[in-house]
């Protein structure tokens, strides 16, 4: 749609284009506003009340909680092979491909098959395996997709290669392993849902892209297999990660039963 409008009506009428789309989202969330707070008060429940507490709340959650612990360990880690991976492709793809216009319909390419990928697995796999098997299938087949991945990598780091492993590994990010750890905080009160989220969503996250740019930018002197060696590394300690976090979950209600703590 972009590439279509972008010929018929300019790039800056483009962006007329895009704020219409966000006043229809602007709809969209008031209109769930509305429904949700009703939905809460039918069920006797009082979320619109501020939660107190001080800009460290969640930070102190997350060190103090062990379900919480190895959530932002898992986040941090996986944004971090994310980064290795990511920056490594560039370099790979400047060797690999001598024009500009190689390089972005390689691009494109990787960018078109990670979001078809990502929009099948949604339909027909994501529902289902949560709904049979919880939580743990969405989580650890992204994880061995991952760690094979980078093993593979290590071995033979050619571009189709890379873009292989880039679209495999985010399409599972985005199908199955983002919506399955959104689905903890449908169970655990608003403090751990908005404090501790909040802070996995910022401190670890972000820190996770500064921390393992730096960590490239030391690697990527040693050439791709020393950087996907190590990515394997993170891989495999993020995979412990993903298992604790299984056996923390297990021990939540199945739904939201508990009472809230300030």
């Amino acid at each position: 749609l972009t590439r279509v409008l972008a010929e018929k009506v300019g790039l800056a009428n483009l962006m007329l284009v895009s704020a219409g789309f966000l006043s229809v989202c602007v709809v969209c969330i008031w209109r769930l506003r509305r429904w949700a707070v009703a939905r809460e008060r039918k069920a006797g429940r009082d979320n619109e009340s501020a939660m107190g507490g001080d800009i460290l709340a969640g930070l102190k959650l997350i060190f103090r909680e062990p379900l919480l612990r190895w959530l932002a360990t898992m986040v941090f880690l996986g944004v971090g092979v994310g980064q290795l991976l990511y920056n490594q492709q560039a370099e790979i793809a400047r060797e690999g491909f001598a024009t500009a216009e190689a390089r972005t319909a390689y691009y494109a390419g990787i960018d078109i098959a990670v979001n078809v990928l990502t929009l099948v697995v949604q339909l027909f796999a994501t529902r289902w395996l949560m709904s049979r098997w919880g939580l743990a299938p969405v989580i650890l087949i992204p994880m061995a997709a991952l760690l094979v991945g980078f093993a593979i990598l290590a071995a033979a780091p050619l571009p189709m290669v890379v873009a292989t492993v880039l679209v495999v590994t985010r399409s599972n990010e985005f199908s199955l392993m983002k919506p399955g750890r959104e689905t903890i905080y449908t169970r655990v009160d608003r403090q751990w849902r908005y404090k501790a989220g909040a802070a996995i969503d910022t401190a670890f996250h972000r820190g996770g892209e500064i921390s393992f740019a730096w960590m490239y930018k030391a690697l990527s002197v040693f050439g791709s297999q020393v950087v996907f060696g190590v990515g394997l590394a993170v891989a495999g300690v993020m995979t412990v990660s993903a298992w604790r976090l299984l056996r923390e979950e297990r021990k939540l209600p199945p739904e939201r039963t508990h009472v809230e703590t300030p």
